[in-house]
């Protein structure tokens, strides 16, 4: 699988990054070496945030 990812990134311009960073560490996808390798830059794992709450008193 790493050599359809590495032409569809480097040849065929058909994936970003962030869609490649989606497969990192899934049982048929790639490991963050892929990653670099693949890009030249080192994968960064997502943060997870919980979303804002912002409440409103009326006055």
């Amino acid at each position: 699988m790493v050599q359809i990812y590495t032409w569809a990134y480097q040849d065929w311009k058909t994936i970003s990054k962030e869609t490649l960073a989606t497969v990192v560490g899934l049982p048929d996808g790639i490991t963050a070496d892929d990653y670099k390798a693949i890009t030249g830059e080192a994968y960064v794992a997502p943060t997870t945030q919980a979303p804002v709450t912002i409440s409103h008193s009326a006055s």
